[in-house]
């Protein structure tokens, strides 16, 4: 073997919101990476760090025991987003026998602390698939959402990207509500499937944060 070849490793991980999950890494070098290889082309998390751009910056860990996230930075939410990518790659393979969002396998790339606010949103209460990648803001907490790495938001977001390599409906009037309606209907699928504790009806309670709202 070379130097250079890389191990994909399962590792326990202490997601933000959906408790301790097995998660699959690689091992770079010295340390272990948020890179699934198991499936499809990969499943790769990186990190934002507050910027709004898409850098090859990966989240690390010496151990590969992902324990010690629960930070201010909510460094956390990588691991929701991390594992939600899979388990939305697991509901879409063992339910509906698709690999990947275009069922040829396709890389689900993750950007966690994406800055919305410097990208000109009016704030960073918001998560979306920009047509290639996920990109998930941190949330303003208190008045709005925590980090929007949870499990529906993944499985919603990552729905939209189905919807093109399919029916690819228009984002406009009935055919536009009905490509919300889809992921929000898919994304209560991946809930039941893979984490079915969670409140399934409701959308988003992982990350409300608004005083007198559930969800």
């Amino acid at each position: 073997e070379t130097a250079s070849k890389m191990s994909f490793v399962a590792a326990n991980a202490a997601t933000r919101y959906t408790g301790t999950q097995t998660i699959q890494t690689t091992l770079n070098g010295s340390s272990y990476i948020l890179l699934d290889g198991t499936r499809g082309l990969g499943i790769q998390t990186y990190n934002s760090a507050r910027t709004a751009t898409y850098p090859t910056t990966n989240f690390s860990d010496a151990d590969n025991n992902w324990i010690e996230y629960n930070n201010t930075n909510k460094d956390n939410g990588a691991l929701d987003a991390h594992s939600g990518a899979e388990m939305t790659y697991d509901y879409w393979s063992a339910v509906h026998g698709r690999n990947s969002f275009d069922n040829a396998g396709a890389k689900i790339k993750s950007y966690v602390h994406y800055n919305l606010i410097a990208a000109g949103y009016s704030s960073n209460n918001n998560a979306f698939w920009n047509g290639s990648v996920m990109t998930y803001g941190d949330g303003s907490g208190t008045g709005g959402f925590d980090i929007l790495t949870s499990l529906h938001v993944a499985g919603h977001e990552i729905g939209h990207a189905v919807c093109t390599y399919t029916a690819n409906l228009a984002y406009q009037k009935e055919s536009g509500a009905m490509n919300e309606a889809f992921s929000d209907i898919w994304a209560a699928c991946i809930e039941y499937h893979s984490a079915p504790t969670k409140s399934i009806w409701l959308v988003g309670e992982d990350i409300e944060r608004r005083s007198g709202h559930a969800a």
